[in-house]
């Protein structure tokens, strides 16, 4: 069995919130774990490559969105969220995500592959305004030393890496998708999976 581990901590005001997610290839269920509760989601298709890992979800119950698409690329640090918002919804496009980054730190043995959330975020909102978020977060992490000093270069890395791409073409679907094809074409489909 194939299974991706997604852990976050983030301290806010002195507390400690534990994010914990987990994906199971084969059963194709992603389960979070968060401020107490679980919320398991069905996964509609994953594709997982020797370095590059991509899935698909509804979201359920959420006001603006309907379905969520992950990009996880370990060499570049970074999994990306592209968030998919329901046709019927009226809302200000300021107040909804586009796409979120998140830089990461990624372990991969034989069947289990390990993401460590590095605080920082880079977002997109639906007005195409971004937002690189959550450095005092990555700081306290730092002075508190709860990161290594090759997390460290992986966050800074991850995030150089999207600002790069962004800029680019001021189009973040262009990365990802060059991204893909780049690591589509020289990697082994380990797994492709969908549910009806």
């Amino acid at each position: 069995m194939y299974i991706l581990r997604k852990r976050t901590i983030v301290d806010m005001q002195g507390g400690v919130f534990l994010k914990h997610t987990i994906l199971d290839f084969e059963a194709m269920i992603e389960s979070v774990r968060k401020d107490g509760r679980r919320h398991d989601y069905r996964i509609q298709e994953l594709k997982v490559y020797e370095n590059y890992l991509y899935y698909n979800r509804k979201y359920i119950d959420h006001k603006y969105h309907e379905s969520v698409e992950y990009n996880l690329f370990p060499n570049e640090n970074i999994g990306i969220y592209r968030l998919h918002q329901s046709c019927n919804m009226q809302c200000n496009p300021s107040e909804i995500y586009k796409y979120y980054v998140d830089m990461v730190n990624v372990s991969k043995e034989r069947k289990l592959w390990k993401v460590k959330d590095l605080y920082i975020d880079f977002i997109i909102k639906g007005d195409d305004r971004y937002y690189v978020v959550d450095i005092d977060e990555f700081n306290d992490a730092v002075n508190r030393k709860e990161l290594k000093e090759t997390e460290v270069k992986d966050a800074l890395n991850g995030l150089d890496n999207i600002l790069k791409g962004y800029y680019e073409s001021n189009d973040l679907e262009h990365y990802i998708n060059s991204l893909r094809e780049q690591y589509s074409n020289i990697g082994n489909l380990l797994i492709s999976r969908k549910t009806a």
